[in-house]
Order: C-alpha cells, then structure tokens, then sequence
C-alpha cells in the first residue's frame, strides 16, 4: 500500500522543475521571469545524458500503465460492469512495454510470478540495456575520458569553473596525443607489418574500420534491437500477478498523490497556474486548449477539486476527471459515458495518454538527477564508479600514509566566503547584475566557447542521433498508433548516427590520418593537405589527426580558459557588487514576470 508519509516527493523540487520547463527563471524576490534565448539555446543543445533518458523512459513507463489503469477503472465506474481491470488489453500492453521491463529487473525473480516467457522477456530486456551501455561508450569516448579526468582530479567542481576548465586544458592534450599516435603507428606501420602477406584491397579495408568506435557504437545499437525485440516476440503477455497488480496499484496512488500535492500547491495562485499551463502547452496543442488558454486537462482538474472539502473528495475528483479525459468522446467531459473506441480512435487515445503524461512527467522528471538506482547503470556508469571507488581508494591511502585522521560523511556544507562567490564562473553567469560590463561580456563568451565544445564537438553523433530518434518516435506514434519508446527510437537513432560516423570515419578520416589524401584514394590523391599535421613545440613535434576529437576541442579549449581567466581579472578591475538580488522587473516588461504565490 502506498503510504504518503513515506513518499519521498519533494514539492519544492517539482515546482522548480515546472518554472524550468515554462522556460521561467527566478530574480529572487519571488518574481519569475522568461529565460533569455542564450539560455534557452545552451539547454537545447546540452539536451539530456544517457541517465536522464534512462530515468525518463523507466518513469514514462509506470505513468502510462496509471494512465491505462485510470482508464479501465472510470470505464468499468460509469458502466457499472464489475470486470476485473488487470485483465484489459490496454493495461498489459502497457505494462510489457520495453521501457519498463528493461528498467524492472527485479521483475524477472519468481516472486513476481511473471511467466517464464515473460521472466526470459525480461531478462533479454536487460541484455538490450548492457548492449546499449556499449553503444554510449562508443558513441563518446573522448567524453568519458574527461569524465574520467574529472573524477580522478576536480570532482566537486562545477564544468564551468575555471578550475575545471584548466583540468580540461591539461585532459585533452593527452587525449590528442594517443589518438595522434595510435593513427600514425597502427594506422601507417603497425597493421603494414602484421597484414604484409594481404593483398593491398584488404589491407586498406581492415585499416578504415580498425577500432572505430562509430562502428562499434553502430553495431552494439543494432545489437541492443536485435534483443529489444526479441524480447517484445519472447513475451507471452499472461496474466498479471498478484505481486503485479499491486506495484501497479501503488504507483497509480503515487502520481495520484502527487499530482494532487501539484494541483492543491497552484490553487488559487493565477502565476503558478500560468506557469503551469505554460510548462504543459509544449506537449499539448491549441486543439486541447480551453478560451482561457489553459490545456483542457488542467482547466478541468482545476474546476473540479475547487469545491471540494478534503483531501480524499480532491483525490476522488482527480480519478474521475483522468478518467474522463482519457477516454471519453469529448475532451471538454461534455460526453459522459461515451467512450472512443479503442480500435478506430487509437490515434485520439493515445494523443489523450501523451497529454496525461505532460503533466505526470512534472511531478517524476524533478527526480531524474536524485535518483542513482543501479537498475539504470550501464557499461559506462560502471567505469565511472570504478574510477570513483579508485580515486577514494587512493585518497584514502594517501591520508593513512601522510597520518591524517579522515572523517567519512556527515560534515555540513561550508557555506561559500565573499572571495568564493565573487570569482565563482557560476555567479558571473547566472548572477551577471553584480559583475561589470567587461566581466559580464568575458564570462559569456567563455561559456559559450565551452557549450559549444562539449555540445556540439565532443557531441556530435549525439546532435545527429536526436533528430533520428525523433522522426523514429513520430513515426511510431503516428503510423503504428502505439506509443514511443525512448529506449528503442535512441538505439535506431545512433545505430543510424553512428554508421553514418563509421562510414565517414572509414571513408575519409581515416584514410586522412594515415597520410594518404582524401577519401581511399592512395597517395596520388588531388590534395596537399597531409595528416598527422605535425604541431611543432620547439624540440618536440605533436602528430594531431582530424580525426581526433580530442584535438579539435583543445583549439576551443584555450580560448575558453582564457577568456574566463580573463573574465576573473576584469572582476577584480571593475570590482563586485556583492551578493545582492536583481532588481524587480516592471509590469508590462517583455520579460513577462510573474510570481507563483
């Protein structure tokens, strides 16, 4: 049974999480103004890690099986038909779907009294989740690399602070180095020696696709479909068990119980309200909207709990009116008791569940960062906590070596001193009204140096894999009429990136870092551009590939470290206003302020 008083929601946290996605931004004060489009832009292009869509399709997933369980209840309410809800179609459909298998393992243990069909469904689910651990490790090498860096040297530091960018500067060269070696030595002379009895044609093959790691991303996306549907083919989709139904149960209280602490926290409050209808209006169009603006979900929760007198009446009417929206004729609830049809109208069904789903992501995705579960773990996390367990095993025996005495966990935080805040790079940026024109103007253009570095060159086969998975999740929605899995349209989207990425690499880069001219074309190729291009540093010469990410970032990197070097002198030219609050926007300001009480 779900017990509210050991939920671990944190209201706070989902009302910062609903002015993010209104794309609101607090002065402090209390008033709440529209993000700058400079901001806006670093969080398109930033976009999500493998963990937040980890998180995001295992939480997408219990929300449609609430969704479908609210359905199937109202319906079985108002025709009074006394059916068992946990045999309908539409709720065991929901419930095997991959992205909640993949992220239940625990659901493959007899306890849970799932088939052995459905148990082995299960497990390949899981398999298709390592795959795809695989395919993220190749899909960014040079990114886990700096990851790696920063755990071992600045791992309480944030990527914009100076500190970190100069752990970046000191990472990349490194990098640059072995990729540059590792194309001069295997690619010109290592697998020369070892394939001398090949033909040429052969030589040349096994040399374009040795180790790219686009090719293994490409191959372990395919990999991880491969399993994703045979997963889908294994399950025999039985009945759910006892220990099923109530899981089931428990999360539909949950989002029920949160979606109430969110709708009775916005009563009452026109700013919160209009933040609210702004943060679902992204996922819900002017055709759900009711004459006040507001998405019709919401206008009519909103209506419907106004009079009630407690908490269970609130909750009763949030059911019926879910309910109601879900699967009725009208979405207006003019319709009572007529109900779409789940064959002919699948399309307005589903377009209904997505709408559920706009206000139920609200009240989980605040969670996506706090919730390190190793269910969502892959090859990459895995390497990342060792290198975590490895640094603290070190620290450790390096302070029983100097003889300090160490103290483990529960130290409070040191509140930050003056010194710390004025020449933090996270509160020239997001502080700018206390900092100098000069500064101001420095600190940004760092930043954006850095977000285009690792969001754009250190990302590229991700920025090319987005698109993909989106066409891939529309055209599942809009021409199979069942709804998108996150885990399934990213694997088409790098399996389809990253062959894209091997084929440029086999066909192009390669051939350029072996020295050999464009393309395949051997030595008599039509260019004078040779590569490794050779760095000189007096004595020493530096071989860098095109083909190295590394080395492209690093000519990014100076000139954002600089810059925020430069950006900390001008603080202490121009001085500090101190740690004080932005000035209150006026009515009527483009900014469009609001206040949530």
């Amino acid at each position: 049974m779900f017990s509210p008083r050991k939920d671990d929601f944190s209201l706070a946290a989902c009302r910062a999480h609903t002015i993010r996605k209104a794309n609101y931004k607090s002065l402090g004060h209390g008033q709440l103004v529209r993000k700058g489009w400079q901001s806006r832009l670093r969080a398109w292009i930033e976009g999500n890690n493998a963990d937040a869509r980890y998180h995001r399709a295992a939480y997408e997933s219990s929300q449609r099986v609430s969704a479908a369980l609210f359905a199937e209840q109202y319906k079985n309410a108002v025709g009074g038909k006394p059916v068992n809800v946990f045999d309908s179609a539409l709720l065991k459909a929901r419930f095997y779907r991959q992205d909640n298998l993949r992220f239940n393992p625990e659901l493959s243990e007899p306890r849970f009294g799932l088939s052995k069909p459905d148990q082995r469904a299960v497990k390949l689910s899981r398999w298709a989740h390592c795959a795809n651990g695989v395919t993220e490790l190749g899909a960014a090498p040079t990114g886990l690399l700096l990851k790696l860096s920063k755990i071992a040297i600045t791992p309480n530091r944030d990527d914009k602070s100076f500190t970190s960018q100069l752990r970046v500067l000191a990472a990349l060269p490194l990098v640059a180095g072995a990729v540059a070696l590792f194309s001069r030595g295997v690619f010109t002379e290592g697998l020369g020696r070892a394939f001398n009895n090949v033909s040429q044609a052969l030589l040349a093959d096994m040399r374009a696709l040795a180790c790219s790691f686009s090719a293994i991303s490409a191959v372990s996306a395919m990999v991880s479909l491969a399993l994703g549907a045979s997963s889908c083919m294994v399950a025999s989709k039985s009945s759910l068990s006892g220990a099923v139904t109530g899981l089931i149960q428990f999360n539909k209280d949950k989002h029920l119980h949160r979606i109430f602490l969110l709708l009775n926290d916005v009563k009452n409050k026109p700013g919160a309200i209009t933040l609210l209808a702004k943060a679902l209006r992204y996922k819900i169009g002017e055709k759900y909207c009711a004459a006040n603006s507001l998405p019709l979900l919401l206008n009519r929760l909103l209506e419907n709990t106004n009079n009630c007198q407690n908490e269970a009446q609130i909750k009763q009417a949030i059911e019926k009116t879910i309910g109601s929206y879900l699967t009725e004729l009208s979405p207006t609830g003019s319709t009572s008791g007529n109900f779409l049809d789940a064959k002919s109208a699948k399309a307005e069904l589903l377009a209904r569940e997505n709408h559920f789903l706009a206000l139920s992501n609200l009240i989980e995705h605040s969670a996506v960062h706090s919730d390190p579960h190793e269910n969502f773990m892959d090859l990459r996390h895995c390497v990342e906590k060792g290198a975590e367990t490895l640094r603290k095993g070190v620290s450790n025996s390096l302070v029983h070596v100097l003889g300090f005495v160490r103290k483990e966990g529960g130290q409070a935080q040191v509140r930050p001193t003056a010194a710390s805040l004025r020449y933090s790079a996270e509160s020239m940026l997001n502080n700018s009204h206390q900092y100098g024109p000069v500064t101001r103007s420095l600190a940004r253009m760092s930043e954006g140096l850095r977000v285009f570095n690792h969001g754009i060159l250190m990302s590229l086969n991700y920025q090319l894999t987005r698109p993909i998975a989106k066409l891939a999740g529309y055209i599942t929605e809009s021409a199979l009429k069942i709804p998108n899995s996150r885990t399934a349209s990213f694997s088409i989207g790098r399996a389809v990136a990253s062959s894209i990425w091997a084929a440029v690499d086999a066909f192009l880069f390669l051939s350029l870092a072996a020295g050999n001219g464009v393309g395949l074309g051997g030595p008599e190729a039509l260019t004078k551009v040779k590569f490794p291009l050779n760095v000189p540093f007096g004595a020493i010469g530096l071989g860098i590939s095109i083909i190295s990410t590394a080395a492209q970032m690093l000519l990014v990197a100076i000139p954002a470290a600089i810059l925020m070097g430069a950006a900390k002198g001008a603080c202490h030219l121009e001085g500090w206003n101190g740690n004080v609050a932005r000035p209150l926007e006026l009515a009527g300001s483009k900014r469009k302020p609001v206040a949530w009480a």
